[in-house]
């Protein structure tokens, strides 16, 4: 009698604990990677480009297009165009960003629905061409500018319907910034937009720090041939060697200087964006071509100013 007591309460432990696996909050939701590996920036301006990871080469005009930066990642050809004072977008492109379907009106030509995946839990819209109110889930709103068509493509404001589906839209020169808005392209205007899923927490900035330097610490090894050793006072500080300057630097020389909505830029030899989300990093090269590349610490020249 006592075993079959026992035995019960066994299976009682086994079923509460594989409830509480299936139903237990979700305290955290992966986020992908972005495309921002490979991508090349040729700031010629006679011959000025941008080249995605797979190989798709799109030219610039001059003065270049403002570029489209959503979640980290640079959006190919966003067509962006000033229109009456406001940034348009092509509605078909912000459909595709966001996971939504342009529907024309069976009534009217000039109303539009957008229509999203419900599973996706994100809002209906519907807006006419040239009126400045829409309808973002049956609710009446105003938007900051009046959907146009210019020849056969349909434009609507950047920041009220990126608003309308939950982003928050910033604005940057790529010159004059904040601290805390630092452009992922430099020099260039661009518009930054972004959500993410408010249970995964992004890294902090001595957590970014310290990939970094693990990273390092790494290249350090394949480098120099050595596991690495922090500092000690047989170093030459007036006049290290450079090996000891990298032990120095991976061990006391690393600060974020700058970040955005997805990356802390860490200066060392060339700038480090490290990932909030997915914690990877990049290193980035601002040549006459910037160059966005996933960083390798076993790669030869490592350590070596990529110029």
């Amino acid at each position: 009698m006592r075993l079959r007591k026992e035995v019960y309460l066994v299976l009682a432990v086994i079923l509460i604990l594989t409830l509480f696996i299936i139903f237990r909050p979700k305290t955290k939701s992966d986020i992908d990677s972005t495309n921002l590996d490979g991508i090349e920036i040729n700031t010629d301006t006679a011959d000025s480009y941008i080249k995605f990871a797979d190989n798709d080469r799109v030219g610039l005009s001059n003065p270049a297009p403002m570029f489209l930066i959503v979640n980290g990642s640079v959006i190919k050809n966003p067509d962006i165009k000033a229109i009456d004072g406001s940034a348009m977008i092509p509605a078909e492109k912000f459909a595709e960003i966001v996971g939504a379907k342009l529907v024309v009106s069976e009534k009217n030509g000039d109303e539009f629905n957008l229509k999203a995946d419900k599973k996706k839990d994100l809002p209906g819209v519907t807006f006419r061409l040239n009126d400045g109110s829409y309808e973002v889930n049956a609710k009446s709103e105003f938007m900051a500018g009046k959907p146009v068509r210019d020849g056969r493509t349909v434009y609507v404001p950047v920041k009220s319907f990126f608003e309308a589906y939950g982003y928050t839209v910033t604005y940057t020169n790529g010159k004059k910034v904040k601290a805390d808005e630092y452009p992922i392209i430099p020099l260039y205007q661009q518009l930054m937009v972004y959500k993410y899923d408010t249970n995964k927490k992004p890294l902090t900035k001595d957590e970014a720090i310290k990939k970094v330097q693990d990273e390092l610490k790494v290249a350090y090894k394949a480098n120099f041939n050595k596991k690495y050793k922090a500092p000690d006072d047989s170093i030459d500080r007036m006049n290290p060697s450079r090996e000891d300057e990298w032990r120095i630097k991976i061990n006391e020389g690393l600060q974020v200087k700058a970040e955005n909505d997805r990356y802390y830029v860490i200066p060392v030899v060339y700038d480090f964006y490290v990932d909030k989300y997915t914690g990877e990093i990049y290193s980035f090269y601002r040549g006459q071509t910037f160059v966005y590349k996933k960083f390798d610490p076993k790669a030869p020249g490592s350590l070596a100013f990529p110029g």
